[in-house]
């Protein structure tokens, strides 16, 4: 009955590091009738948003908020109990759910418990993976042969290897360190998986051998990537004319401009994404997950609008078919809570 009466609404928060992205829908039964986004940054970003949610809940008592969980500390798993797991124990600093009975998404047990206090002035009733916002914007392509998805956001990437409609195996990676943490140009490994051991040259990678969720190591040493002269290691595909400057020549004439240094930016941060994506294709085809299987496609969750130069990475140095999608995460986590409230 109160449905009839009151309009529901849907509020979305994605954050990007220490700045938000707010999405407000507005549905009478099924029906939508509008949706705003309002963005929110500065050292009071937190503070504007809450107080811009907390007016928007007290027009319904039918409100539900929805977050894109941005902590590094989550993943996906093969299987859907913690029996299927080795060394199970090492799970409990974590809470699962199981995906159509088949595979688990993780999380840490602990930063949860952060977001929730953080947000306890507007309160949270849907916590989402991106590995849930993966799974359901390529619907139309998991259910298929071996493919690797990606979900790319401008503060952190998440990859996921998809087979007839079950996860293979998952990694996440932040993109960006936190303030007073190391960063990448200073050759911090990044990224957090259960189930992912650390690769010594004597051996190849035991997927199976989780590790300590309370110790949180990293699963792999990046490379430097501060200094732009690495890109030399590119080999050339195409063929340039002498008037055109090859792309490692341009790049630092982009960032000597101050025009030029958020573009020089996004070309370094590319790279970096091409890294990643290349180590976990060498783990994947290191460990026991792989049974003689190999990647053709890649498909592309374009969510920071610079998907096509890493397209151009894959598809160059690794010789792979490359799709990209635009993606808007407010909508799709908006999608997911829908499904979710509907339940």
């Amino acid at each position: 009955m109160i449905g009839w009466l009151y309009q529901k609404i849907f509020i979305t928060i994605i954050p990007y590091g220490e700045k938000y992205e707010v999405g407000v829908a507005y549905y009478k039964k099924k029906k939508r009738l509008s949706r705003e986004t309002r963005r929110y940054e500065g050292v009071l970003a937190i503070e504007e948003m809450a107080r811009y949610v907390r007016r928007i809940v007290e027009e319904s008592p039918l409100h539900y908020v929805a977050l894109l969980n941005p902590d590094p500390n989550q993943g996906a798993l093969e299987g859907c109990t913690i029996h299927e797991i080795n060394d199970s124990e090492e799970m409990s600093g974590t809470k699962t759910i199981c995906r159509n009975q088949k595979w688990m998404l993780y999380a840490s047990a602990r930063e949860l418990e952060l977001l929730k206090k953080k947000y306890a002035t507007i309160g949270l009733d849907f916590v989402f993976s991106p590995f849930s916002v993966i799974e359901r914007f390529f619907a139309d392509k998991t259910g298929g042969k071996l493919g690797l998805y990606v979900l790319a956001q401008k503060e952190a990437m998440s990859i996921a290897f998809f087979e007839d409609g079950k996860l293979e195996y998952a990694h996440h990676y932040p993109l960006h360190a936190e303030e007073g943490s190391i960063g990448i140009d200073e050759g911090s490994g990044i990224g957090f998986s259960v189930g992912v051991e650390e690769e010594e040259p004597s051996r190849g990678i035991n997927l199976d051998q989780i590790e300590s969720l309370d110790d949180l190591e990293i699963i792999d040493e990046l490379d430097d990537l501060s200094d732009i002269e690495d890109l030399d290691t590119l080999e050339e595909i195409a063929e340039f004319s002498e008037e055109e400057p090859i792309f490692e020549e341009k790049l630092p004439s982009l960032m000597q401009s101050g025009d030029g240094k958020e573009e020089g930016e996004r070309f370094s941060d590319d790279f970096y994404r091409f890294e990643l994506i290349e180590k976990t294709l060498a783990r994947f085809y290191a460990g026991e997950h792989c049974r003689n299987r190999f990647v053709e496609t890649v498909w592309i969750a374009d969510a920071y609008g610079n998907g096509n130069e890493l397209k151009r990475y894959l598809e160059e140095e690794l010789f792979l078919n490359v799709m990209v999608r635009k993606i808007d995460l407010g909508e799709e986590v908006l999608s997911l809570a829908l499904e979710e409230e509907s339940q």
